[in-house]
């Protein structure tokens, strides 16, 4: 198993592929995410630390989902993107025609005296609302990906933890870049990122994930 282990591993859906659900592309993201792991250098890192062979759960994994059904599971990696369509509320007027309100799964709309209203606490950023609305009352004003971090599997599983805001794809690399630092830095014996992040926390100053929020 050993010599197939490459140290890392890079999940995807098939919204690149033309999925109806799909919120944004992903614009060449995972080659450009592939390269940025490649560069660590994370199988000879791994063989160092861990005693033994290498095994497929020891790679960090990486899975990219194009909108929020989340298909390829990014929820149990240690670094999971999805993507994500912002919706806001245009100058146009609204015919009150309810189809977003019968599109959206999550009730995050209603109609208040004549205009959409967004419940950004239960909106998950789909885009399908935007979508269907025939008027352009209903906008994107943010596309990118919201970015798991720390899932795993096992013996003692761990659901990833959102990082806040929407991040423009060509900021997934730097974002990946300051995990794998954090990573390399505080893993002691090829154990996931997730428990690191149990055991460290997250050092890093959260507004260094500013310059890649999408506006």
């Amino acid at each position: 198993m050993e010599d197939e282990v490459l140290g890392f591993k890079i999940d995807g859906c098939f919204g690149s592929g033309g999925c109806p659900n799909k919120a944004i592309d992903s614009d060449g993201l995972p080659e450009k995410l592939e390269r940025t792991l490649a560069q660590r250098n994370l199988k000879d890192f791994l063989k160092g630390r861990v005693k033994g062979p290498l095994k497929f759960h020891h790679e960090f994994r990486v899975s990219i989902s194009h909108c929020p059904n989340a298909c390829s599971q990014p929820q149990i990696v240690d670094m999971g993107l999805i993507g994500a369509c912002r919706p806001g509320i245009s100058t146009e007027t609204c015919e009150q025609c309810d189809a977003c309100l019968n599109v959206c799964r999550e009730q995050a709309l209603r109609i208040d005296q004549g205009h959409p209203v967004i419940d950004y606490k239960r909106c998950v950023s789909c885009g399908q609302c935007i979508d269907i609305c025939p008027t352009g009352t209903l906008v994107a004003v943010t596309r990118g990906f919201r970015i798991l971090l720390g899932g795993k599997l096992g013996r003692h599983p761990r659901l990833a933890k959102e990082i806040p805001n929407i991040y423009a794809p060509a900021a997934a690399a730097d974002i990946l870049d300051q995990c794998l630092d954090h990573y390399q830095a505080h893993c002691l014996k090829g154990e996931r990122f997730g428990e690191i992040l149990e055991r460290t926390g997250w050092t890093a100053d959260p507004t260094d994930f500013q310059k890649g929020e999408t506006q």
